[in-house]
């Protein structure tokens, strides 16, 4: 591991949005969701969010196309040179040993346990065959898959049926699949439809996988951490997390304060667009890969009674980071900021992937933040 610390490659939506309640299975909560809501920000149906590129609408600074953002921001006066409280930004030691907890559990080893039942929390290893009518469907068998139970990972009631069975039995998961789930074929081919029809799951329960974590000392850190980081003892582990940890939350609080203390004109509605393309394309690729259309997704795995319920929950939070856009490029229009050589190669490895206008984007934001950061008036 070469940087302990990294930043994920995300801008403005992508990840933000609390989008990891997706992957977990988690639910959105049901007084805000229980009622379908009218948004300014229309339907799903109105975005070409299938075709969402990550570069569309960005030139090659990283700037919005044919945007000026300062005719739409007013910053504060003194924004080169925010106050910060000290005491608001600096790490806590219960933070810092929660970043040392992370790092150990990166490091875990795993051992096979077969002697006792599969208890809620517990990833275990297991085959199994699904049907529906007797019929086998393509992407209902798996062999050796590793599955946390609680972790909502598969549809209701199939991790609930795991637990109290111990390793080398088989047995039978009985679950009914959501309404808007995807159909799927036969062995020949034939559709086999899979939306509100129960399914039988031949189970083997292979073992229990409980991690092991290294014991935390001086030798361990250096022989992980010495050559690539220069960090020998656990002492300078700790440093260096807790100098990381004030880095982290002093650039977070400079530009919580520019955000609250900077007026908005107005969005552009290119921008705005961005932003619910962004994120609805982001749950249709999601919806995808757990086998939901995107409707099927944000009502069984979020909680939302549609799509465009979900829209008009998120149109606030989308306005945010709409407007923590257009602060990103005010700034640089502003300084006269641009990314530095090694900020811009820090994104390299993704420009395949989101486009090279994107990766200047996300480099920009680093070269506004480091700038801001380093004017911070810290007391």
């Amino acid at each position: 591991m070469k940087r302990i610390f990294t930043k994920a490659l995300c801008l403005v939506c992508a990840g933000a949005l609390a989008l990891s309640l997706a992957a977990c299975g988690g639910k959105a909560d049901s007084a805000a969701s229980s009622t379908a809501s009218s948004s300014a920000l229309g339907s799903a149906s109105d975005y070409d969010y299938q075709n969402f590129n990550y570069s569309d609408g960005l030139d090659e600074k990283g700037y919005w196309e044919g945007i000026r953002a300062l005719d739409y921001v007013t910053l504060p006066e003194d924004f080169a040179s925010v106050a910060i409280k000290r005491s608001d930004v600096e790490p806590t030691s219960e933070e810092v040993e929660e970043q040392i907890s992370n790092l150990l559990s990166q490091y875990s080893s795993t051992e096979h346990v077969t002697d006792r039942a599969a208890a809620d929390g517990d990833t275990v290893n297991i085959n199994y065959v699904g049907s529906v009518n007797n019929v086998e469907f393509t992407g209902g068998s798996a062999e050796n898959y590793d599955l946390t139970l609680g972790s909502g990972t598969f549809i209701d009631g199939f991790e609930d049926q795991i637990i109290g069975h111990k390793p080398g039995e088989t047995f039978d998961v009985n679950v009914t699949f959501p309404d808007g789930y995807s159909d799927s074929t036969d062995a020949n081919g034939n559709t086999v439809t899979l939306s509100g029809q129960k399914a039988v799951f031949t189970v083997v329960l292979n073992y229990i996988s409980e991690s092991v974590l290294p014991e935390l000392t001086d030798s361990w850190v250096a022989s992980t951490f010495g050559t690539s980081n220069n960090i020998y003892t656990v002492e300078a582990l700790r440093a260096y997390y807790q100098d990381q940890l004030y880095t982290s939350n002093l650039n977070t609080a400079v530009m919580d304060d520019l955000l609250e203390n900077s007026t908005f004109k107005s969005i552009p509605q290119q921008v705005m667009d961005y932003q619910v393309n962004q994120c609805l394309n982001y749950y249709s690729t999601l919806a995808g890969y757990y086998g939901y259309d995107l409707d099927g997704l944000v009502q069984n795995l979020l909680g939302y009674e549609s799509t465009d319920d979900m829209l008009a929950h998120l149109e606030s939070s989308l306005e945010d980071y709409s407007k923590e856009a257009l602060l990103y490029q005010a700034v640089a229009e502003s300084l006269d900021i641009t990314p530095t050589q090694e900020q811009l190669d820090a994104y390299s490895d993704y420009k395949d992937t989101y486009g090279q206008n994107y990766c200047t984007m996300v480099a920009l934001m680093d070269a506004v933040t480091s700038t801001l950061t380093s004017g911070a008036v810290v007391s």
